[in-house]
């Protein structure tokens, strides 16, 4: 056995007639080639799979004896890490050795998101999409330099995100965060000015009044709940 990158070509020889040659990785499905009586059979291009792994091959000649081999290969291959950022985000990142070429991902049935490296011969391609609310499934597949893809499927639970209301009645604005596990802090701001924060103390239900006078606003509020998990909400009364 010989191997080019990631792939293997094994050759076996008999100085009788050979019938058949079956081989599998790590005790997988097999693949059955007929030797058709040749004295020898070339198995080529064979892709290794990522990790340690095993390659049994057994040769069968034309009087029906048998022979079995082992064959041991490290493929270091693609890798995909993945890892929860502030309690809101998956930071996903692939990677091989020998070039990484794209990254695609969605979560549940919502459509693919493609991603790709920043410069030719990369490595490593990192990609962060917020985590939905709730039990989701996160599909991604990596391919690299040699149009090998790895596919990879995770179950992901997302925290339930601060809810929050608010209206204007006369003057006043009037704002209401919700969370099972505690508002942390509330941000806001009026018309691109300057952010202010407010202390929610880990209330499950925390509210405020804050005057903003009789002139159209644009609204941007962030609440944060204790566990660091974040919603934004962006209104305007005109």
């Amino acid at each position: 056995m010989h191997k080019i990158g990631n792939n293997a070509t094994v050759s076996v020889s008999h100085n009788k007639g050979i019938a058949r040659v079956k081989y599998n990785w790590n005790n997988g499905q097999e693949t059955i080639i007929q030797g058709d009586s040749e004295t020898e059979v070339v198995i080529s291009d064979l892709s290794i799979p990522s990790g340690i792994n095993t390659l049994t091959v057994t040769a069968t000649d034309d009087n029906g004896k048998s022979a079995t081999e082992y064959y041991e290969y490290a493929y270091d291959g693609i890798a995909i890490d993945l890892s929860v950022v502030n309690n809101s985000y998956m930071k996903i990142v692939a990677s091989d050795v020998d070039g990484i070429t794209s990254m695609t991902y969605r979560w549940n049935a919502d459509e693919d998101i493609t991603v790709y490296p920043d410069e030719d011969g990369a490595i490593s391609i990192e990609a962060s999409t917020e985590i939905p609310s709730g039990l989701n499934t996160l599909y991604i597949t990596a391919v690299n330099s040699e149009n090998i893809t790895l596919n990879k499927k995770q179950e992901v639970k997302g925290n339930k995100r601060p809810d929050i209301t608010f209206y204007i009645i006369d003057t006043d604005l009037f704002v209401t965060v919700r969370d099972e596990e505690g508002v942390g802090t509330v941000t806001q701001q009026i018309n691109l000015g300057e952010e202010e924060t407010f202390d929610g103390n880990g209330q499950t239900e925390f509210s405020y009044k804050y005057p903003v006078g009789e002139e159209d606003i644009l609204l941007t509020i962030t609440a944060t709940d204790v566990e660091g998990v974040s919603a934004t909400i962006r209104a305007k009364n005109y």
